[in-house]
C-alpha cells in the first residue's frame, strides 16, 4: 500500500586505513560518511600498551631517567629531561649555568634529528604525491639533505650522550661526564653550513601546496619571558591559560577510548573537557617573538602569517624549529666553559614533583612522587602524542566537513597527511591503559 512518504535509505561509505605508514608505532584510521556528513570516526591505537608507570614503581630514583629513555628511541631526551628535572625538584637541586646550557644542548641535538626525520622522510613526501621518500627520484636529494641534518643532531646526542639513541650521561644533579671544548667547537664547521641551510628551509617549506584547513582552536605550550622553550618555563596556550607546571597537570582530564590503547587527554573547564594541540606550531604561535632577529626575518620575508592556524602547515613549524636549534647549539657552544664538576652533590629525600619540557612533538608531563629513600611510589606520564590524539581526530572531522563529498582515495590521503602533520609517536603514547571492571 502506498502511503505517499518516500523512503530515504541511507547513503554510506566507510573509509578504512588499516595501518598508517610514516609514523612511529601502529595505528590505523575508519571514517564512516553517511548522507554527506561525518557519522563516526577513530583513529585506531592497536599497538600493545607497555606500562612504563607501574615498572617504575619500587624502583630508585637514579633508575628513571635510564627507564623513561627506552619510552622512545626519536626522543628519549625528552623523557630524560622532565623526569631529570622533576627529581631534581624534590631533592632542591638547583644546578648551575654551564650543566643547564648543556641539557639545552642536549635537547637541541634531538630536536635536530626529529625534525629532520619527520620534515624530510615521514611528511615531506605528502607534499610530492610519493608513499615514501624513496620511491621518486626527484626527492631523493630533499631526502639526502634530511638525512644529513640528522646525522648532525646524532653527533651532538652522541658527544654529550654518550650515543645517538638512549643516551646514557645524563643524572641527577648534572651529568655522569661533561664534554671537553674542543669536542665540541669541532662541530661549529658543521653546524654553521647546516644552520645557513636551514634558513632556506624554512622558505621551501612555505612553497608547499596546503589544503585549507584553518580552524579556531587552542594551542598549548610552555613559555618562557628570556628563550625559546625546551627545559624551563610555564604552560600557557592562546585561549588565555597561563600557569606553572604542577596547575597544569591538574587541568588535564586524561580518558580512554574504547578503540584506542593510548589514552586521549582534553583541558577540563567548568564541566567540560576539550581537545588541545602541543608541538611545533603551538611554540611558534605562543613563542615566535622569542626567536633570534636573523630567523625572524626569515618569517617575515617568507610571508609567514602567525598564529599558524592549518596543523597541515606544522612543516613550517618545524622547519624554523630546526634553524633555530642549529642557532641555539652554535650559541651555547661558541660560550662553553666546562664545568669542574660535572654534576653537583644533593642529600636524598621524600616529595612530590611535577616537570614539563619541550619534546619535539610537544610538552612531556611527568609526575613523581619519591619515598624517603628515593624510591618511586607513583608516577604519571602523559606524552605528547596523547595528548594530541582528541585534537587529531577533531582536526579530521573539521576537515571533512568541507571535503566529506570528495572521492574515498582524496579523503583517505588528505586524512592521512593530517595525522601525519602531528608526527605522532604512538609507541609513546601507549604505555599506560586504564581498564574498567
Amino acid at each position: 500500500m502506498h502511503t505517499g512518504r518516500c523512503e530515504l535509505k541511507a547513503v554510506s561509505k566507510i573509509i578504512k586505513v588499516d595501518y598508517l605508514s610514516r609514523v612511529e608505532g601502529e595505528g590505523g584510521l575508519v571514517i564512516e560518511i553517511k548522507n554527506g556528513r561525518t557519522a563516526k570516526l577513530r583513529v585506531n591505537i592497536f599497538e600493545a600498551p607497555r606500562f612504563f608507570e607501574s615498572f617504575l614503581r619500587g624502583r630508585p630514583y637514579s633508575d628513571v631517567m635510564d627507564f623513561t629513555a627506552r619510552i622512545c628511541g626519536i626522543c628519549p631526551v625528552a623523557y630524560q629531561m622532565s623526569s631529570v628535572h622533576a627529581i631534581e625538584k624534590i631533592f632542591c637541586i638547583e644546578v648551575e649555568k654551564p650543566i643547564r646550557e648543556l641539557r639545552r644542548l642536549l635537547y637541541c641535538g634531538e630536536w635536530i634529528e626529529s625534525h629532520a626525520l619527520h620534515i624530510y622522510l615521514l611528511n615531506g613526501p605528502d607534499f610530492f604525491g610519493i608513499e615514501s621518500a624513496w620511491a621518486a627520484k626527484e626527492y631523493l636529494p630533499i631526502a639526502k639533505k634530511g638525512l644529513t641534518f640528522k646525522k648532525l643532531g646524532n653527533k651532538i646526542l652522541t658527544i654529550l650522550g654518550g650515543r645517538s639513541v638512549h643516551p646514557v650521561s645524563v643524572r641527577i644533579g648534572g651529568f655522569y661526564k661533561t664534554p671537553g671544548k674542543k669536542a665540541l667547537a669541532a662541530l661549529l664547521p658543521e653546524l654553521e653550513k647546516a644552520y645557513e641551510e636551514s634558513l632556506k628551509e624554512i622558505k621551501w617549506a612555505v612553497g608547499l601546496n596546503f589544503n585549507d584547513n584553518s580552524w579556531d582552536t587552542e594551542y598549548v605550550s610552555l613559555t618562557h619571558q628570556d628563550e625559546y622553550p625546551m627545559n624551563h618555563g610555564s604552560v600557557a596556550s592562546n585561549k588565555g591559560l597561563i600557569m606553572p607546571m604542577e596547575k597544569f597537570i591538574e587541568s588535564v582530564q586524561e580518558y580512554q577510548v574504547e578503540y584506542s590503547t593510548a589514552l586521549h587527554s582534553g583541558i577540563k573547564r567548568d564541566s567540560s573537557v576539550s581537545p588541545y594541540i602541543v608541538g611545533p606550531v603551538s611554540r611558534l604561535n605562543l613563542n615566535h617573538d622569542r626567536l633570534p632577529s636573523e630567523i625572524k626575518n626569515v618569517i617575515r620575508e617568507s610571508n609567514i602569517s602567525l598564529p599558524v592556524t592549518n596543523t597541515q602547515m606544522g612543516i613550517i613549524a618545524r622547519t624554523v624549529e630546526l634553524a633555530y636549534a642549529f642557532y641555539e647549539a652554535i650559541r651555547i657552544i661558541n660560550g662553553y666553559d666546562e664545568p669542574d664538576k660535572p654534576f653537583v652533590d644533593f642529600e636524598i629525600g621524600a616529595g612530590e614533583a611535577v616537570w614539563i619540557t619541550e619534546a619535539p612533538r610537544g610538552i612531556l608531563i611527568h609526575r613523581y612522587e619519591l619515598d624517603d629513600a628515593g624510591h618511586v611510589k607513583s608516577c604519571t606520564i602523559i606524552p605528547p602524542t596523547s595528548q594530541n590524539f582528541g585534537h587529531m581526530e577533531a582536526d579530521i572531522y573539521h576537515f571533512l566537513q568541507n571535503n566529506a563529498d570528495k572521492s574515498e582515495d582524496f579523503i583517505k590521503k588528505e586524512s592521512e597527511k593530517i595525522i601525519r602533520s602531528y608526527d605522532p609517536c604512538i609507541s609513546c603514547s601507549v604505555h599506560v591503559m586504564k581498564i574498567e571492571k
